[in-house]
């Protein structure tokens, strides 16, 4: 330790007269030991163990440099021994160092021996230096090291990891043994410590590494056949190496990797393994699913064959899919529901633009997480052409008419006539869905004025509707 000279003065009262019947003690104590050696080394601060006699006993010792120093009991001389403190003004010099011995009666008696003082601390240079990264068994070299330095050593709370007594100034730190399992900064002392007694202790931080990279993310799911496999591999000192095992088998050391998984579903079992620069490993494995199969879709709209109208035709397909559908679409069209499926009713819905009536073909694509793709069709007919409808028997525009009149129509379609209807005054009166179209209508039921027209519906729901005609009730 590095302590300032004191500057107490030895003061010692004069003895009282003694009385008649009292015994009175002129004998000196004698010094036998300063406690150093004519020209030893005395640091900052050193203790020495001075031995004195006195016949009644020595009561006190005190140590003095150029007639200043401390007094101290002899007890506790005798525990701690003498602290030497001498300034740094007496470095490099040669002094007299006195030792002074006390009995009760304040008689005293001293002794000096010619000493020389260091009281310059020792320093050094450790290297590597401060929040840098330590591994596993650790060597660090001390430099810059003063030749009066007889001991470096290197400590941990109470423990000592180790000690260097000469150059190269070498010490080891076995890191996994005093920071097992760590990542994180680690707090050494170094304890420098020369022929004199001074001693310089230095603290320093270590980033200690005793862990291997963080491996995460590694790809749950690939597709069949080659497909790309990724993890997040991070390492705050670094990753140096990098190994895909698959199927209990060394397959890459790249950071990008594919590999073929074949053409089958399976579960494959994969290790990530990485290292990094001080040689620490991490290794995970995981299955990974391989899914070779495209997701499952099955028709809800329109009807195989159906009869369409219109340019816009709207169709739904129901997609499910284990590893998780991801997108479909319609061959020549859109898909108007986003990207995702339904996750309530599993339904896509998607339209396919028309421009001319004839027979389509509607294609659905869907896709799973991993691209594989299922493939859908369905044919269906657009027809926007109306179906040709003629009143083929019926009184005249502006015809007189009474009791009950028979209406006859002729509909023709090329997909089909579904239905052709009988209006009197605006509203259906009567159906009928064969040829010929034969209708009959009571005048008593209407009004004066009658007004009839017919109208007929093809299969594919286009409407042709006649003329009106008026008829007067006679």
């Amino acid at each position: 330790m590095v302590v300032a000279a004191l500057s107490t003065s030895l003061i010692l009262s004069g003895a009282a007269p003694a009385l008649a019947d009292e015994v009175v003690d002129h004998v000196d104590p004698v010094v036998t030991s300063t406690g150093v050696t004519e020209g030893q080394l005395i640091g900052l601060s050193s203790r020495i163990f001075p031995t004195a006699t006195d016949d009644t006993g020595v009561e006190y010792l005190a140590v003095l440099i150029d007639g200043r120093g401390r007094m101290q009991t002899r007890e506790s001389v005798a525990k701690d021994g003498l602290l030497v403190t001498p300034g740094v003004q007496y470095d490099g010099k040669d002094v007299d160092l006195t030792i002074r011995a006390y009995d009760a009666a304040r008689n005293y008696a001293e002794a000096t021996t010619r000493v020389h003082v260091d009281a310059v601390a020792p320093t050094a240079t450790f290297t590597p230096g401060s929040y840098q990264r330590v591994s596993g068994t650790a060597t660090i070299t001390a430099s810059a090291v003063p030749d009066d330095v007889i001991e470096i050593v290197l400590s941990q709370g109470d423990r000592k990891l180790s000690r260097a007594t000469a150059a190269p100034w070498v010490l080891t730190w076995h890191t996994r043994s005093t920071d097992p399992g760590r990542d994180g900064n680690s707090k050494v002392k170094f304890t420098v410590r020369d022929r004199a007694g001074n001693v310089t202790e230095v603290y320093k931080p270590y980033r200690v590494d005793n862990l291997g990279p963080k491996v995460e993310d590694v790809t749950p799911l690939v597709g069949r056949g080659r497909s790309n496999l990724y993890a997040f591999v991070s390492d705050q000192g670094g990753v140096a190496r990098l190994e895909w095992w698959v199927d209990g088998a060394l397959r890459g050391k790249d950071w990008d990797f594919s590999y073929d998984f074949g053409t089958r579903s399976r579960v494959a079992p994969v290790t990530v393994k990485a290292w990094d620069r001080f040689g620490n490993l991490t290794a995970v494995s995981q299955n990974v699913v391989v899914d070779a199969t495209g997701p499952g879709a099955t028709w809800v709209t329109p009807k195989s064959g159906a009869l369409l109208r219109g340019t816009k035709i709207s169709t739904v397909v129901k997609v499910s899919d284990p590893s998780g559908f991801i997108h479909g679409s319609v061959v020549g069209g859109e898909t108007i529901s986003g990207p995702a499926v339904d996750a309530t009713s599993g339904k896509v819905t998607g339209v396919r633009y028309v421009k001319a009536d004839g027979r389509y073909t509607l294609t659905w694509n869907v896709y799973d997480r991993v691209d594989n793709r299922t493939t859908v069709s369905r044919t269906v007919t657009v027809d926007n052409t109306k179906a040709k409808l003629k009143v083929t028997k019926a009184p005249k525009n502006k015809a007189k008419v009474k009791g009950t009149v028979k209406v006859t129509a002729s509909a023709s379609d090329k997909n089909g006539v579904a239905k052709v209807q009988l209006l009197v005054n605006g509203k259906v009166v009567a159906t009928d869905s064969k040829a010929a179209y034969t209708f009959s209508v009571n005048t008593k039921k209407y009004g004066k004025k009658i007004k009839v027209q017919m109208r007929a519906y093809d299969k594919a729901g286009n409407v042709t509707t006649t003329s009106t005609r008026t008829w007067y009730r006679r």
